[in-house]
């Protein structure tokens, strides 16, 4: 029980306590009708006390038999109204149980509630390193609640309410946001990485997951991107979407990247006069790294244990290994180009069939690829779905549906296509990567590359399964400094 929930009970019992007081004194006169309505108020809040440690799921047997106590002595002082003996006796009985009752929560060990709200199976991986940290922590009940979301229609009305809870791994207990409610349960910590509320074009979560409201609802609103950056940082936009505003903690990556949030935070609370009422970028900001890196450099992909249909794509009749070039396409690369972006698909597709016996394509469109369509640019859409049954009915390449990018990370031997922050992770790895330019015809040239190198090559300084995979793990840091802060 957290110690907010476990306040709470204490401070209904206060008030059932001062309304038992009304029946002590014969110069409090109430009405009959307002004493039963006094004894209902208070069987009414000893049930939703019991209903609060029903949820908690922990053995509080002494303090439920307790709260039927009061029950049945509210029911007993309802009958004997006319009776102000008895009725007195009755009052004491219960403010005796009331007073156990406070005693036994005062004793009740408060424990951190630490809440992960994901909004995209995909995206996990930006908050599993610190889950797994929290997990660990006997002083903490940890739960993870995925967020459902809406599509976002052409006409910007809310379309499909998704709920993607059966697409996380099966090692992670996810709890339904049906049976969850961040409001009633008022969580220490909470951990997101959807920071656009509002904003977002193409999907939308509901209104009471917004970073606005989800402040009110903790003591400490955690932010971590899902994305990651390079160079001097994230686009400007980035730094003062809701999630960034009304978070107290902001995970980011050291060096430039937290500079650049730093600078444009701080500049857009002086342009809006946020300054005082939101936290400053010094308190904001802690420049430990993305926990993305935690589970690329984590990840394994034997062969074996692949999918029965990615291993007939991948092996030679000799039963050795075809090169594997990860293909990725992006919504903003997209929305550029229209026609011309699918147009280079096409040729990409023609340069690896004509090799397919010696290289795989792993196409991995955004996981909002085809959302992205519909919404913005559906006189593409017909388009796409062609390419993409093509793709599978031919069978030269693996069209990666599953929900964890760090798979296809870690099993392809080099990256081709848009930029993205996928880019930005892969490079991590040490593997070589190539921009695709949709107006140029390039892909037979990197995918004579690719054929080239050999596995030295391939492998990189900083590849899955190397040195950078026995460091400290961002996800450790990033807990302790949020829990000890």
């Amino acid at each position: 029980m957290t110690k907010f929930c476990r306040n709470n009970q204490i401070s209904r019992l206060n008030t059932i306590k001062e309304k038992l007081l009304i029946f002590e004194d014969r110069q409090k006169h109430v009405s009959k009708e307002q004493a039963v309505e006094i004894l209902t108020w208070i069987q009414q809040n000893a049930i939703a006390i019991g209903t609060v440690l029903e949820a908690d799921l922990c053995d509080y047997h002494s303090l439920v038999t307790e709260l039927e106590q009061l029950c049945e002595l509210a029911y007993q002082m309802s009958i004997v109204l006319d009776n102000y003996g008895g009725l007195r006796v009755l009052a004491n009985k219960a403010k005796k149980v009331v007073g156990e009752l406070y005693q036994g929560f005062k004793s009740v060990a408060a424990k951190k509630e630490v809440l992960f709200l994901p909004y995209q199976p995909s995206m996990w991986d930006s908050l599993e390193s610190v889950w797994l940290e929290a997990q660990k922590d006997p002083a903490a009940d940890v739960y993870v609640v995925p967020l459902p979301f809406y599509d976002v229609l052409p006409d910007g009305s809310l379309g499909l309410l998704h709920d993607k809870c059966a697409d996380y791994p099966s090692n992670v207990p996810v709890t339904s946001y049906e049976a969850y409610s961040v409001e009633e349960r008022h969580p220490d910590v909470i951990f997101f990485h959807n920071p656009y509320d509002g904003c977002n074009k193409v999907t939308r979560v509901p209104e009471q997951y917004y970073a606005s409201r989800l402040k009110k609802c903790t003591e400490q609103l955690v932010y971590i991107p899902y994305f990651v950056s390079e160079g001097s940082g994230p686009s400007e936009h980035q730094c003062y979407m809701p999630g960034v505003l009304f978070a107290d903690k902001v995970i980011v990556q050291p060096g430039s990247v937290c500079e650049t949030y730093r600078r444009v935070y701080t500049r857009t609370l002086k342009e809006n006069d946020w300054e005082g009422a939101l936290k400053t970028a010094e308190e904001k900001f802690l420049p430990l790294g993305s926990p993305k890196f935690d589970k690329l450099f984590h990840t394994d992909c034997e062969i074996d244990k692949l999918p029965q249909s990615w291993q007939q794509v991948l092996l030679k009749p000799d039963k050795s290994r075809k090169k594997v070039v990860l293909y990725n396409l992006t919504m903003n690369v997209l929305l550029a180009n229209n026609e011309q972006e699918l147009i280079k698909v096409g040729k990409v597709f023609e340069a690896f069939k004509e090799r397919r016996e010696e290289a795989v394509l792993l196409w991995r469109p955004h996981p909002l690829l085809l959302s992205t369509i519909i919404s913005v640019r559906p006189q593409l859409c017909d388009t796409y779905l062609k390419l993409v049954q093509q793709f599978k009915d031919e069978a030269y390449g693996i069209f990666d549906e599953t929900p964890d990018p760090n798979l296809a990370m870690a099993l392809s031997d080099a990256y081709y296509g848009d930029w993205s922050s996928l880019l930005v992770t892969y490079r991590a790895t040490g593997k070589p990567a190539w921009l695709q330019n949709v107006w140029e015809s390039e892909e037979r040239e990197v995918l004579q590359e690719v054929l080239k190198m050999d596995q030295m090559q391939i492998k990189g300084e900083k590849a899955p399964g190397g040195g950078q995979a026995r460091r400290e793990q961002i996800g450790s840091r990033v807990y302790r400094a949020v829990m000890q802060g």
